[in-house]
């Protein structure tokens, strides 16, 4: 008998970004650049379900989110549309950095959780620019929002680092 627990895992992530984005403010039109910070949030979840590994890096631009995701030593970027969100493309960009693979390994706090952190810890509007990942001994999430704040919380724990 098949299982049926690859395609329910699926299902459930894709039901949690469609949950978040569909009680989250959108935090500006599409070509605005202002992307509030929950939208981001889906769109990072879909993306880690559609290429199946772990997010680390998103690039926003005229209401697409490029999410960067690790799916074993490859990097998959995924375009995903916002307004939807929904997968618009998806391409094999190389090998994962070997930094970036051991911070991954390391990192207890995900990409999404540590866009959750940097958010409550912003004094602006959670509208998010861009999110990467600072490699290294004391690993991050930076977050970088429209309003020029940036907040970088480590991978590790979850604390804010500046």
């Amino acid at each position: 008998m098949a299982s049926h627990r690859a395609p329910t895992a699926g299902l459930s992530a894709l039901g949690l970004a469609l949950a978040l984005t569909a009680c989250a403010p959108f935090g500006g039109q599409a070509g605005s650049g202002d992307v509030g910070y929950e939208t981001v949030i889906a769109a990072v979840l879909l993306a880690e379900s559609d290429a199946g590994g772990r997010a680390f890096e998103v690039e926003i631009d005229d209401g697409t989110a490029q999410v960067h995701v690790a799916a074993g030593d490859r990097t998959v970027e995924v375009d995903v549309d916002l307004t939807g969100p929904n997968v618009t493309d998806r391409r094999d960009a190389g090998e994962v950095e070997a930094e970036d693979r051991e911070a991954l390994t390391r990192a207890s706090t995900t990409l999404a959780d540590g866009i959750r952190v940097a958010a409550s810890a912003h004094a602006g509007d959670g509208s998010v620019a861009e999110v990467g990942l600072n490699s290294g001994a004391q690993a991050s999430w930076t977050v970088e929002f429209t309003d020029g704040g940036e907040v970088a919380v480590a991978v590790t724990d979850g604390s804010i680092e500046r």
